[in-house]
């Protein structure tokens, strides 16, 4: 019901946040976020910076149904919902050949530096337990960019999600000191 969407929401908004932080100091980051512990846990995540990309691997277990995980992270005129951090999102066409074209912008703080960050994508659904999306580089602010989630179900009441993303910023991002 209402109580795991907002669970799964919690879980969503964490892996939507360190999808949207893409600084070597991402698992700094992760050490400072709050525990959360009814909602799921960050199972492993890593980040590598090599020529201007950045390579993102999170897994993580939520704690509810996995439709219902599915239905908040496929709800795209609706993310700001699991994630504050999010200004816009909306869905902007709906193709009948399963390609979407989704829009977000992100008010991304790193440090003291801020930037809202634009981002459009063509989404699909392979299958039933994953997403994916390609960086559209007109109209984003990234030059190019990957991203695959998949979602398992290891019990009826929890969620895996493997999620896996490589892009390249069109914009300066700040070293983060340690």
């Amino acid at each position: 019901g209402k109580t795991r969407r907002r669970v799964a929401g919690q879980v969503a908004e964490r892996v939507v946040q360190l999808t949207v932080l893409f600084v070597p100091g991402l698992l700094a980051v992760l050490l400072l976020m709050p525990a959360g512990a009814a909602a799921g846990d960050i199972l492993e995540a890593s980040v590598t910076h090599t020529d201007g990309r950045y390579d993102l691997a999170i897994r993580a277990r939520i704690d509810a149904p996995r439709d219902t995980v599915y239905c908040a992270i496929t709800d795209y005129s609706n993310l700001a919902a699991i994630n504050p951090d999010i200004e816009v999102s909306e869905l902007l066409e709906a193709n009948p050949g399963g390609v979407s074209t989704v829009r977000t912008v992100i008010h991304v703080c790193i440090l003291v530096f801020c930037k809202q960050v634009e981002q459009l994508q063509h989404v699909t659904h392979p299958d039933a337990d994953t997403i994916e999306a390609v960086i559209i580089p007109e109209g984003s602010d990234f030059r190019s960019g990957v991203a695959r989630w998949q979602l398992s179900s290891p019990t009826v009441a929890t969620t895996e999600l493997q999620f896996v993303e490589t892009f390249e910023p069109d914009f300066w991002v700040p070293p983060v000191i340690g």
